[in-house]
């Protein structure tokens, strides 16, 4: 059946993609174990607020470990000088890592109800499924780097939630945050996006037209996106920290995010 999708190479990997998705949503559940035993506030949190807790901690993780595991791939000279192609066994792994993150995602995003949300893990899912024919692996570890920021936007949120807003920890880690941001998901990202581009281009035989159709769009999406997210993060600090400035909330719901407000634009990892 795999073989049907295009995806032959997941065969290999599914046990991998199972027990990663399996082992976040443990974590979440820690997360929220944890917190209901240490932090103070935690029982006076709804329980959207309190899931959403637990989704930060198990993203917060998911950041660290599936960056430090992407690394290697980056400098493996099997990978690097095949890009479009290139596949080890272990790259493979990582990338089942990370596909069983997307679908622990995609569980969570639709109890939070958010529909951006959804199509956010919908559409980084079908980035990481699809690699598995296998097709530019060596671009989904560069794409996870997108991480990077993760952790400075949960930190930035929690501050929030743990009464620290406005503070001087806040401000580094968001002046840190913004960065990081700007540097993994725009600088970084965009650089990436274009060489993929060219490099699709320069095979556009070789390549399956729903494959060119698919991260052609996705890759465009996820770009938008994240120039939209850094701008109204831009935006959220400076109202923040201005002097008579409104106090911004981020990421009132989803993993990893922020907003303008509680209805307004959400941002999640």
């Amino acid at each position: 059946m795999l073989e049907s999708l295009g995806v032959p190479l997941l065969a290999n990997h599914w046990k991998v993609v199972l027990g990663s998705a399996i082992s976040w949503h443990l974590l979440f559940l820690l997360g929220r174990w944890a917190s209901e035993r240490y932090i103070k506030q935690y029982k006076t949190w709804d329980r959207m607020r309190k899931m959403d807790w637990g989704i930060r901690f198990s993203s917060f993780l998911n950041a660290i470990i599936v960056c430090s595991l992407s690394y290697p791939i980056l400098i493996d000279p099997k990978m690097y000088n095949n890009k479009l192609w290139g596949y080890t066994q272990y790259a493979g792994d990582v990338n089942a890592i990370i596909l069983g993150y997307f679908i622990w995602d995609i569980y969570v995003s639709l109890q939070m109800g958010d529909p951006g949300f959804i199509v956010h893990g919908l559409s980084a899912f079908l980035v990481y499924f699809l690699c598995f024919k296998p097709f530019i692996m060596y671009y989904g570890a560069v794409f996870i780097m997108y991480e990077l920021s993760t952790p400075f936007l949960n930190i930035h949120w929690m501050c929030d939630k743990l009464g620290r807003t406005g503070s001087m920890v806040q401000l580094v880690n968001g002046i840190i945050l913004l960065i990081v941001f700007f540097v993994a998901r725009i600088v970084v990202g965009l650089y990436f996006s274009v060489e993929l581009y060219v490099a699709m281009y320069n095979e556009f035989e070789k390549i399956p037209l729903h494959l060119v159709i698919a991260y052609s769009s996705l890759n465009l999406v996820l770009n938008a996106l994240n120039i939209f997210w850094f701008y109204k993060m831009v935006d959220s600090v400076r109202r923040r920290f201005a002097p008579g400035g409104k106090t911004q909330q981020y990421g009132e719901s989803g993993n990893s995010g922020f907003s303008s407000s509680k209805k307004g634009v959400k941002k999640r990892e």
